[in-house]
């Protein structure tokens, strides 16, 4: 498709999505005009998923059983425009995007070697995780990458890096911007460029499942691990954590454990400050207590079963 002069295309990776795939693309055509220029990238849905790009007037590619970095990746293959916008199938482009997209065109196309986009946000916020945590992902002030959920790159800079490391089975989008960094492209997140994700766990209990998941291929490696701020704090957390229960059961004393948890509030709290900032107070809270959560999942990733979590169930 072609939007302020500018061939774009949109890569969507699915597997099973006929739930979502239909608002995403009534979306897209509802906005751009049509969804020519849309690229499925199937990973070989049961469903009527392939069909249901079609019907839009998108284009189709099925490759079963590979990553979802190898599918954004054949995808990519089909295009010859000079953006690629990737965006996940349940994740819905706000009716204020076309407008903001203008401006990241008129920036990718001044500095091909740019990656921007947006943290998606959260579509229902009635839930306890969406609201403390999700919800605010837009307010990171921490932005080291972008989410391949919604990210936008020029060809030039997808094809100066090859693309996702289609090994990855998560955490592609992190290594991709780091490859980009190196390369000496530069990130530009931009927050005004709103979209939607159906797809954020709505429990406490999915939130660590997804992240568990999320942080896998950081125990991969030595190399990986060792690059890994998240994974060196989560691991730290945990062997401080068993040591005082060592420490308390040995010498028959609650201290250990009180220091423990002195130093765990602190932690999570610094660390909270640095992703959200403090105010309004009573998110912050809510947001402290699911970071202690994340690390204690991200903690014990390395043991996380092979299968990506259902989130959306």
């Amino acid at each position: 498709m072609i939007i302020n002069g500018t061939a774009v295309s949109i890569i969507i990776p699915a597997l099973n999505e006929a739930k979502h795939l239909p608002k995403t693309l009534g979306l897209i055509k509802q906005l751009l005009g049509s969804c020519d220029g849309v690229i499925v990238a199937d990973n070989g849905s049961t469903d009527n998923t392939v069909q249901i790009a079609l019907e839009f007037g998108a284009q189709a590619t099925i490759h079963a059983g590979v990553t979802i970095a190898e599918l954004r990746n054949q995808g990519a293959k089909l295009s010859s425009a000079a953006l690629l916008v990737f965006i996940d199938a349940d994740v819905h482009l706000d009716h204020s995007w076309p407008t903001h997209f203008a401006e990241t065109i008129t920036t990718l196309t001044a500095n091909p070697m740019t990656i921007s986009g947006s943290r998606c946000r959260a579509a229902d916020t009635n839930n306890f995780v969406n609201r403390y945590w999700y919800g605010r992902l837009n307010n990171e002030t921490n932005h080291n990458y972008i989410n391949s959920g919604h990210l936008i790159v020029t060809k030039y800079l997808f094809d100066k890096i090859n693309g996702f490391n289609a090994r990855l089975q998560t955490g592609e989008d992190y290594d991709f911007c780091q490859r980009a960094l190196q390369a000496g492209a530069v990130l530009q997140p931009y927050p005004d460029l709103i979209a939607w994700h159906e797809g954020y766990p709505s429990t406490i209990k999915g939130f660590m499942q997804r992240e568990m998941w999320h942080g896998r291929n950081e125990y991969a490696t030595w190399a990986l691990f060792s690059a890994s701020k998240v994974a060196i704090i989560s691991i730290s957390h945990l062997t401080f954590f068993l040591f005082a229960l060592i420490a308390m059961l040995s010498y028959s004393t609650i201290w250990p454990l009180i220091g423990y948890t002195f130093c765990t509030i602190l932690l999570c709290s610094a660390l909270t400050a640095k992703k959200f900032n403090v105010k309004p107070f009573k998110l912050f809270l809510g947001s402290t207590l699911l970071y202690y959560c994340y690390l204690i999942a991200r903690g014990f990733a390395w043991r996380f079963r092979a299968f990506r979590p259902a989130a959306r169930t």
